[in-house]
């Protein structure tokens, strides 16, 4: 039917071409936005892991430790030493102890952050206002299951 005319396999080729470009412009975002997601939920996810290992190396020692590699459980990432500095850097997230026993999961790129209070048990999750993917991963932030008084 479409093949005896002239120009007409060129024009099915382009719709299906256009067609394709359009659902990958409406789904490219949605795919960075997942990815994002997944990538803050496994950091909170190291968080809590590291919050509960500070837990235990405080009833042991008496006190928490800012240098993750004296916790004695397995690293993904590095830890960096930069003078009195200690963090633990990844891909995309940075984590270190901060000053009143804070432990700050903190995004490279981005104003993204975990606070993990290890005395009181709890996580304050900070996003940009009115993000949809920030207010999901804080929305399902609970600690105090993990980290022990």
């Amino acid at each position: 039917m479409f093949v005896g005319q002239r120009g007409s396999i060129h024009t099915i080729v382009l719709i299906l071409i256009v067609l394709i470009g359009f659902g990958l412009a409406l789904g490219w975002p949605q795919y960075k936005k997942y990815q994002m997601i997944r990538a803050a939920k496994h950091a909170l996810e190291l968080g809590k892991a590291l919050a509960f290992a500070e837990a235990v190396y405080k009833t042991q020692k008496g006190a928490y430790t800012p240098d993750f590699a004296q916790l004695n459980v397995p690293l993904p990432c590095p830890v960096e030493r930069d003078g009195e500095k200690i963090e633990m850097v990844c891909q995309q997230y940075v984590y270190r102890l901060e000053e009143g026993n804070i432990l700050r999961v903190a995004h490279k790129g981005l104003p993204k952050w975990f606070d993990l209070d290890l005395e009181k048990g709890s996580v304050d999750c900070s996003h940009e206002e009115g993000s949809i993917a920030g207010s999901h991963i804080c929305g399902q932030v609970d600690l105090t299951d993990v980290v022990e008084k």
